[in-house]
């Protein structure tokens, strides 16, 4: 039987203690929990309580646990059969190198939203101060992994509630675009058309696809009548293995629109490709990847950011800092500042909302606005 009684001094906390049975010696022992939130949310959370002891489904071992023995739990019984393999790993090294070191030895139970909003603190704060010195972006993928870690916990009934969702969290970093403009664009276009990685290139600053899922694409996925390209698939390094992964929304699943000049490229490459396929014969990969080595093999996406950046180094008519993941940038800055509609923009690159779409290209919006008032003067003024 459990009790419910009001902390004294502490509105809205209640103090909850029930038994259980020590399953190695059978005696009774006694545990204490404080709950923050309503009365009627206190019976709830109580109810819920009884019912997993007497399912045998509570975890007697959690009641006394560490915030880093919950979370090394947490990774091994819950992230890693349930997240991706990459966020896996992120989500891991985040744990180990950071969130641990700082709050690993609090109980779980004593966890409070004031000890996270320091630890965020910390993080932000310049090396200088004592801190980490990480960006706004980083600390808030910190909270996202808190987060999803105590949510969870919560669901098992460990804790009360969740003290990273009464955080404020940091704010993200405006991403910095390093978008080429359309002659640069034209240049690398014209100016490395032998060069190996050529077929990424164009498919890049054609279709605005991340480079993950140009090395994935397919030739069953490209329809050169149609003049489509289907995106299923993104090709990822797991285990230095590198392995076909399926989009994680909805969203960047999608058909993508091509120009004939991009459909004129594909057929090229197409027809090289089944010279070298005769060459290679049974040897040739079979599984069809469009940017591909002349057995047929994908090409890595960590390659093709290495090439890439040899030919940033080596041309200096091409900015600095050019990653190959700015031809994205450069895809989508392009149509906006043709006046493209941004739902067209997000639909092509995947976009889960027009929101990050928007937040990401903001900066074409100021030339666009100025377009909008140009058709004013236009039509009022005649």
């Amino acid at each position: 039987m459990a009790t419910i009684k009001p902390v004294p001094g502490k509105k809205g906390v209640w103090e909850i203690r029930f038994d259980t049975e020590d399953p190695a010696t059978g005696k009774r022992r006694q545990h204490r929990r404080h709950f923050a939130g309503t009365k009627p949310e206190a019976d709830k959370y109580v109810i819920k309580l009884q019912a997993e002891i007497l399912k045998g489904e509570y975890d007697i071992d959690l009641e006394q646990a560490t915030v880093r023995e919950y979370l090394q739990k947490w990774l091994r019984e819950y992230g890693k059969p349930n997240l991706a393999y990459r966020t896996y790993e992120s989500y891991s090294g985040t744990i180990r190198n950071h969130i641990l070191p700082n709050m690993g030895g609090m109980k779980l139970t004593a966890l409070k939203p004031a000890h996270i909003q320091s630890y965020y603190s910390k993080m932000a704060a310049s090396k200088e101060d004592g801190g980490a010195g990480l960006s706004g972006t980083s600390v808030l993928y910190h909270h996202r992994v808190l987060r999803e870690a105590l949510s969870h916990a919560v669901n098992m009934g460990y804790i009360p509630y969740n003290p990273a969702e009464r955080v404020q969290p940091p704010r993200k970093n405006r991403p910095e675009i390093k978008a080429l403009a359309i002659e640069q664009a034209q240049y690398i276009l014209a100016t490395y058309k032998e060069h190996r990685i050529y077929p990424c290139i164009l498919i890049a600053i054609k279709t605005g696809m991340r480079l993950g899922e140009i090395c994935g694409l397919r030739w069953q996925n490209v329809d050169l009548e149609a003049g489509t390209i289907s995106v299923t698939h993104a090709l990822q390094r797991q285990n230095s293995i590198l392995i076909l992964k399926e989009p994680k929304t909805k969203k960047s699943r999608r058909c993508i629109p091509i120009p004939a000049d991009l459909v004129a490229g594909l057929k090229r490459i197409q027809h090289q490709q089944k010279q070298d396929k005769l060459s290679f014969g049974k040897g040739y990969d079979a599984r069809d990847f469009v940017c591909a080595w002349e057995d047929g093999r994908p090409f890595d996406p960590d390659y093709i950011s290495k090439a890439w950046a040899k030919i940033i180094k080596n041309d200096n008519n091409i900015p600095d800092g050019v990653r190959f993941h700015d031809l994205r940038h450069t895809h989508a800055t392009i149509l906006l500042s043709q006046d493209v509609n941004i739902k067209i923009v997000q639909e092509r690159l995947g976009h889960e909302s027009i929101t990050t779409t928007g937040d990401i290209y903001s900066h074409v919006t100021p030339a666009m606005q100025q377009k909008a008032v140009n058709v004013l003067e236009q039509v009022f003024n005649k």
